[in-house]
């Protein structure tokens, strides 16, 4: 009998050892990001994949729109991290705020600019109301690049009103709150539909879907960062290689019955993601330029030090994103 309990009892201990230990001991962690149109899709195929917890990570993600609350949320170590464009994070660093940009998938802000049915052709905008996310964020600034070159004065010749994201934009030009607004390309075919003009845009080089964390946590977690960008990056290959995988986790996020636009953000998407996730020098100069105009002290601060890319290059020199596409 007692050798029976001490076989029993050594199979028990056999199987724990074999259970990975991430899925005994996952880290809880909460994640947010802010937008519905698909921008996110690594984070949520991480999740929703289970790659994350095979790196030890329980992860929470957590929809907020706008970068203001997603920052703060990051400060005060409600979320751990967070992912969002690069203009609300940086005017929030030119603020005192200690957070760090760790990868990004997109290097690319494929907006278009659609005009209300009462508006025939952009220079009708002069004295018109345009629609952003919020005063001085992206949206914003993109929409003042796009009045400038249209031939009117952004700071005199229209009006802007915060309304939120994509779809709220969207919505304020469906009913003529807004005469104009910038738009996620993905969205085209719902504007179209609804009647609007659309005013074509050249991609924009700019950091976009970026990863960030506070520098506090990451000098005290560089494992949890690790584990993450692995989660993330891999997330990034499923996104490429799994069509099917990728397209049914976006449309659950998105909250969209629309098959079409799903799979049309999930088209837009991987041809303009970046398997080595980390931007360009483009990117970066163009954000800079629009975060410098929203908040004059960055001028003043070495960005570099934000710039937190070392664990994304360690696992670029290690092989590991190499070997997740063969």
């Amino acid at each position: 009998m007692r050798l029976k309990f001490a076989i029993a009892n050594f199979v028990c201990a056999a199987l724990l050892q074999l259970t990975p230990w991430e899925t005994v001991s996952a880290q809880q962690l909460d994640m947010s990001y802010p937008g519905l149109t698909g921008e996110s899709a690594p984070l949520w195929i991480a999740r929703e994949s289970g790659i994350f917890k095979e790196y030890g990570i329980d992860a929470r993600l957590v929809y907020m729109e706008g970068g203001r609350l997603s920052i703060q949320s990051l400060l005060a170590n409600s979320t751990q991290f967070m992912t969002g464009d690069a203009v609300s994070a940086l005017s929030a660093i030119a603020g005192g705020a200690d957070i760090v940009l760790l990868a990004l998938a997109k290097n690319v802000l494929p907006y278009v600019f659609p005009l209300s049915k009462d508006v025939g052709r952009p220079q009708e905008l002069r004295g018109r109301i345009i629609a952003t996310s919020q005063i001085g964020g992206r949206a914003g600034e993109i929409a003042r690049m796009v009045i400038r070159n249209i031939g009117l004065d952004p700071d005199k010749d229209v009006t802007y009103l915060a309304v939120g994201g994509t779809m709220s934009r969207l919505a304020a030009l469906s009913t003529g709150k807004v005469h104009a607004a910038p738009i996620s390309q993905i969205v085209v075919p719902v504007a179209e539909e609804r009647g609007l003009k659309i005013m074509q845009l050249e991609p924009i080089p700019l950091i976009i879907d970026a990863l960030w964390t506070s520098r506090k946590f990451a000098e005290e977690n560089p494992q949890v960062v690790q584990n993450v960008l692995r989660g993330y990056i891999r997330a990034i290959a499923v996104l490429v290689k799994d069509r099917e995988r990728s397209v049914e986790i976006m449309r659950k996020y998105m909250r969209s019955i629309d098959a079409k636009m799903v799979q049309g953000a999930y088209e837009r998407y991987k041809e303009e993601v970046d398997r080595v996730p980390i931007p360009s020098e483009k990117a970066i100069k163009n954000t800079l330029e629009i975060s410098h105009r929203v908040a004059p002290k960055l001028a003043g601060i070495d960005i570099n030090r934000y710039l937190y890319f070392t664990p994304v290059q360690r696992l670029a020199t290690e092989g590991f994103i190499d070997r997740l596409y063969k």
